[in-house]
């Protein structure tokens, strides 16, 4: 896959005059960091976000109980469905069917979506003076997206917010909720795996999941590093906020 980037910079003020979120910009990248930012660091925090209110919840909760020092780097986690139809007038239009112009005017549509919805997430953490970056992951799976960048970027603090009609079923972590599927997953071994509920930190059920022998290391390497290469990752970067 041939590595392009795409930015956009943008100004933004906040209501009372000074300056807030310095720039925003959207670049590609194939499965690693830009070289910025240390994407493995023990202190980091990752945090999954989307359109939910839970998700606010969990980077609350995350802000209010894991930054532990001025180094900590929190990085939000986005996943969006992957790309297959361009709206049309009279329908849709697969990707391989629409022009070049109307798939450049969709993909430009939907990242400028992404970029409102991540404003507020980014606004909360600069006003707390917070090191923020995003990741961004393209797949139809938000699950098994968040496994493998357990796997890939050796994430060892995971926020995960989860609204309440699904937070009364899930404490034996047997349904199919997003965090319900990553705490009965391999990749909780890894990973100190936090449920947010309205604040709230709710206590799951550990998975049990015996790792499968018969692979050899040799093997799960090779799994490794084939997610490694199908991953389409973007990444919006924020300088936190300073005091004049």
């Amino acid at each position: 896959m041939q590595r392009r980037s795409n930015e956009i910079e943008e100004e933004a003020e906040e209501e009372d005059g000074r300056r807030g979120l310095e720039s925003v910009r959207e670049s590609q990248f194939e499965g690693r960091s830009s070289g910025t930012v240390s994407m493995n660091g023990e202190d980091n925090v990752y945090v999954g976000v989307g359109k939910g209110d839970s998700s606010m919840e969990a980077l609350r909760w995350a802000l209010d109980n894991t930054i532990t020092s001025s180094s900590t780097l929190l990085f939000l986690i986005h996943i969006f469905p992957e790309t297959r139809f361009i709206p049309y007038p009279l329908g849709r239009l697969t990707k391989e069917q629409a022009s070049q112009e109307q798939l450049e005017t969709f993909m430009s549509q939907e990242r400028e979506k992404r970029r409102t919805l991540l404003l507020k997430f980014l606004q909360a953490c600069s006003a707390s003076k917070v090191k923020v970056e995003t990741i961004l992951v393209e797949s139809d799976s938000v699950a098994k997206a968040l496994q493998d960048l357990i796997t890939i970027l050796n994430i060892k603090k995971l926020v995960l917010g989860i609204d309440k009609s699904n937070a009364r079923k899930a404490t034996t972590i047997k349904g199919n909720t997003v965090p319900e599927q990553i705490m009965r997953s391999s990749a909780a071994d890894m990973c100190d795996v936090k449920v947010i509920c309205q604040g709230q930190e709710i206590k799951m059920e550990e998975k049990k999941v015996e790792s499968n022998p018969s692979k050899s290391p040799t093997e799960q390497r090779r799994k490794k590093d084939h997610s490694v290469d199908r991953f389409a990752c973007m990444c919006f970067t924020s300088k936190p906020k300073t005091n004049s």
